[in-house]
């Protein structure tokens, strides 16, 4: 009797562990398809620049700025297609057109090309594309004692677009009016007797790269990771 009581006993140990073992397993599969899948980093196709200022070097010097500063944007929230980059894949596939076309009617109207940018996505790759527009790019340089203070003027926008559900993500209007120190008319710097200053240097307004890059830099610190 008691061999049987003790066999008894340890099948139904057995049968316990089993179920336990079972249930376990159960709950580990069940977590495992509540886990969400690690979140990749938004890929972005930077649009070529659109220039609204009278300086046509600006276009080059922003593409200079914003393949620098991109380099600061964690890896983990998002990476870009440059603009020259972008460029070339849509001119390789003579689609070139559609830049044009979208670039137009979001710097006129503020809007996306629905047309223009159908199937963009699967051309380049990416999950969004962003809009870079030159809005001012000034600078003026004070030449005469007491006329106050050289300056640079650089006013920028960026607008992001999803491209699955056609919407704005994110945008930015940065602008920034930055002077240089005025000229003390009692240091080191000589002028004539109208008060214009003859060293040049002394009179430098503040560089277009420097104003355009601290912009920058400060837009894109909370840039979307989705």
């Amino acid at each position: 009797m008691k061999a049987q009581a003790t066999k008894h006993r340890l099948a139904l140990a057995s049968a316990l562990a089993l179920l336990l073992a079972a249930s376990v397993a159960a709950k580990k599969e069940d977590a495992k398809k509540d886990e969400k899948p690690p979140d990749r980093p938004i890929r972005v196709a930077v649009m070529p620049i659109v220039n609204g200022s009278s300086e046509i070097g600006a276009t080059k010097i922003m593409e200079d700025v914003l393949r620098d500063r991109f380099k600061e944007v964690p890896a983990e929230r998002a990476t870009f297609l440059l603009p020259p980059d972008t460029e070339r894949i849509l001119t390789d596939r003579n689609v070139f057109d559609r830049a044009y076309s979208l670039n137009d009617r979001w710097s006129k109207y503020g809007t996306l090309d629905s047309t223009a940018v159908a199937g963009l996505d699967s051309l380049l790759m990416v999950d969004a594309i962003l809009f870079a527009m030159v809005a001012e790019w000034d600078n003026v340089r004070v030449n005469v004692v007491g006329r106050g203070e050289s300056n640079t003027t650089v006013g920028l926008n960026f607008a992001l677009y999803d491209l699955k559900s056609l919407k704005k993500t994110w945008s930015k209007t940065p602008r920034e009016q930055r002077f240089a120190q005025e000229v003390d008319p009692t240091g080191q710097v000589t002028y004539d007797e109208t008060g214009y200053i003859q060293s040049r240097k002394a009179t430098d307004p503040p560089r277009f790269e420097d104003v355009a890059s601290d912009l920058v830099r400060t837009a894109f610190k909370k840039f979307p990771s989705k």
